[in-house]
């Protein structure tokens, strides 16, 4: 459990990109932000949840709560979408680097 754990953190890490879909630069590395949603999907799932490596897309804004709401986790495995959403809907972000109102993209790989 633990190596699955460390595993899921450590490319997270490696793999976590932001992309606004209205900034003039596409594509744009928060490193706060990035670091919190680590933490954020730092918490335990089941070892049965994967049966292979998996990339999932998430999608979110950030309302006037400054909270952030998942819009879409683009994974075909149910459990992933559950713990993604339960892990990050309606979370507060203690960084500033998200505009509220705008649509993030991050991609987490899930290794088993």
């Amino acid at each position: 459990m633990k190596k699955l754990l460390l595993s899921a953190i450590v490319s997270l890490f490696a793999s976590v990109t932001f992309a606004s879909t209205t900034n003039e630069d596409p594509t744009v590395v928060l490193f706060k932000t990035n670091k919190e949603l680590s933490q954020l999907l730092n918490m335990p799932y089941s070892e049965n949840i994967l049966e292979k490596e998996e990339l999932v897309k998430v999608s979110f804004t950030v309302n006037e709560l400054h909270q952030l709401v998942v819009l879409q986790v683009n994974s075909n495995n149910s459990e992933i979408q559950t713990y993604v959403k339960q892990a990050l809907n309606y979370k507060k972000l203690s960084s500033n680097e998200l505009t509220v109102g705008k649509d993030y993209v991050f991609e987490v790989r899930f290794k088993n």
